[in-house]
């Protein structure tokens, strides 16, 4: 994306232009929308510490966040992320791995920044920082009860991983994650299964199907110790 202001490549997670200094709203300008400003809300932006601007961004007719608008940060109730990207990408059905990749390697050109933690906008409380799904780039500062503080220029970040299918392979590794974790639980059970000396060897008849493969199982677990 290009400096409004110069014309010049903005340089990777940044909205700050490295020519002329200009701040660039490059989130509003991923999504299309022209913002409409409102009152000062209560709360405080934790980088800045100066009062957010309620902000609406008009989509299904009212979509209200707050953001500062010294460093064009945004917070967002909890959900309220989630549903923003939806409503802003839609028709996505392929991974883009090369895409993906390509974000990734962008976001890692930077110079070292040390970590700092941020203060909630809402209670004050300072925020846990979290990867915002597999492979976004985006580490975005969450407080669990009122919601995420992105910092400017990352929302339009996380558009560009989802239209090249971040989300859809975000959820493909929870699935398969999950897959994995249930096929390790039923491991151990059957692992842990004890040999049944009442199904097995004694003469008596497996009273169900389920004893039936239980003493089964038993007997080849034993066998392969």
């Amino acid at each position: 994306m290009d400096c409004v202001k110069c014309g010049a490549s903005l340089p990777p997670k940044s909205n700050i232009c490295a020519y002329c200094s200009a701040l660039n709203d490059t989130d509003l300008r991923a999504i299309h929308r022209d913002a409409k400003k409102g009152p000062p809300s209560d709360r405080v932006c934790p980088q800045c510490d100066v009062k957010l601007d309620t902000i609406d961004l008009g989509i299904d007719g009212k979509f209200l966040i707050e953001r500062c608008d010294k460093c064009l940060g945004m917070f967002f109730d909890p959900g309220e992320v989630e549903a923003l990207i939806d409503k802003s990408v839609s028709n996505v059905y392929a991974i883009d791995q090369q895409r993906i990749a390509g974000i990734i390697e962008q976001e890692n050109v930077s110079d070292f920044v040390s970590v700092k933690y941020v203060k909630c906008p809402t209670c004050g409380e300072l925020m846990n920082r979290k990867n915002y799904g597999s492979r976004s780039g985006v580490i975005v500062d969450v407080c669990k009860t009122h919601g995420v503080w992105l910092s400017g220029g990352e929302l339009g970040q996380l558009l560009k991983w989802v239209k090249a299918g971040g989300k859809l392979h975000d959820q493909k590794r929870q699935a398969d994650r999950a897959r994995s974790e249930e096929q390790a639980r039923k491991r151990r059970v059957y692992e842990s299964t004890p040999y049944d000396d009442s199904v097995w060897g004694s003469g008596s008849e497996p009273e169900s199907d389920l004893e039936l493969f239980s003493g089964l199982l038993g007997f080849i677990v034993r066998l392969m110790r």
